[in-house]
């Protein structure tokens, strides 16, 4: 542990033999709590407890058990922690090992990735390949590896009943980890699961599905208070809690609407995979609700268009002739390709369901005076 961490802790306890709890509290009063488990089993030698270490001596191996866990999920995060070490210390590490290769195995074995050349540099230690590659040579296997590792940190990181991955994923090690390790929906909470249809790996689209749901309640009332809009509404950034009003004070990202409306965009690409039906009757409502926002917020220009006003173009700047910068905006072309995508997404889905005509009309009108998207 680093010694930096102890003031983010509150204690260490000894609930028993070869284990340590680290028990803290996130914000103070009616904030979050938090309790990390740490176990050391060997196989001969001794493990004992000095202070706040274990000291394991003169063992064979060691195997070290880790589990946590939160009052997000848990009325006694403790106890779930102790019975997670405890269910773990009777499987021991051969059946622990065998249970995650399997689990693993049952994502990452449904695609492979060949590349003509791609063994061509096997055998070579990876930075003498990449400083290959720096040099400005090719080498297809670390193309490869790198899809490859792609899907790994997804389905690390994000399985039914999880929380979405986030910036960091499950490998923050900071307290106060950067941009506090939320979901940034401007781009990089996409990017996460831009691999999650296209690789195979449908189920690990679910937990950024739950997330959007979640958003709906706050999404409202945010799209209501702020604008006087019916929908709901997402800004740059959220997190766990599902927040959906405007976050943090930099202006070329913190005002910006569209957020729920690009992730919602996920709900229509897991059906164009599946083609499940009954997918469709779940998410489209959600879909509708986004669209609906900005059937009411859209701002008729001199020349008829329909655009966001105010927006902004996700952390761009623009300059003005007089050399000042700015960073609102009234119809940044992302908006408008958004909308676009959005707006067919839902036309097609109230088609097939044979429903909301209304709606369907308002849209395809909506749509046909959104600005070119070239």
């Amino acid at each position: 542990m680093r010694g930096d961490m102890n003031r983010y802790f509150d204690e260490i306890a000894r609930p028993a033999c070869a284990t340590l709890i680290m028990r803290g509290n996130c914000g103070g009063q009616g904030g979050m709590d938090f309790r990390i488990g740490l176990r050391a089993i060997s196989r001969n030698g001794n493990v004992r407890r000095i202070g706040e270490y274990l000291v394991v001596d003169k063992a064979d191996s060691v195997l070290l058990l880790v589990s946590a866990a939160t009052s997000y999920r848990h009325d006694d995060p403790e106890a779930a922690v102790l019975a997670s070490l405890e269910r773990a210390s009777g499987r021991g590490y051969d059946v622990l090992k065998e249970r995650h290769v399997r689990d693993f195995k049952a994502l990452a074995d449904r695609v492979s990735l060949r590349l003509d050349g791609m063994e061509e540099h096997e055998g070579l230690p990876v930075d003498v390949r990449l400083e290959h590659v720096r040099q400005g040579g090719d080498d297809r296997g670390l193309d490869a590896l790198l899809f490859d590792f792609g899907r790994y940190l997804l389905q690390s990181s994000s399985r039914p009943g999880s929380l979405p991955a986030n910036l960091q994923g499950i490998w923050n090690e900071n307290m106060l980890p950067p941009w506090d390790s939320k979901y940034t929906i401007n781009i990089n909470t996409q990017m996460n699961y831009w691999p999650a249809e296209t690789c195979n790996l449908a189920e690990c689209h679910e937990p950024l599905f739950d997330l959007i749901e979640r958003m709906r309640e706050p999404g409202r009332r945010t799209a209501r208070i702020m604008y006087g809009c019916g929908g709901f509404v997402a800004h740059h950034n959220t997190d766990i809690w599902a927040d959906t009003a405007p976050q943090d004070t930099w202006f070329p990202s913190t005002y910006w609407p569209m957020g729920a409306a690009w992730l919602c965009l996920h709900l229509w690409e897991a059906y164009a995979f599946s083609g499940d039906a009954t997918f469709l009757e779940r998410a489209y409502p959600t879909m509708k609700e986004a669209a609906t926002f900005f059937l009411d917020f859209l701002t008729e220009t001199e020349d008829g268009h329909l655009v966001t006003s105010p927006s902004v173009s996700p952390e761009n700047i623009y300059v003005l002739p007089n050399g000042q910068y700015g960073t609102i905006c009234r119809g940044p072309s992302m908006d408008s390709q958004i909308l676009y995508e959005l707006f067919s997404a839902c036309i097609e889905a109230s088609c097939r369901r044979r429903q909301d005509e209304a709606f369907r009309a308002a849209l395809i009108e909506a749509r046909s005076r959104l600005p070119s998207r070239l």
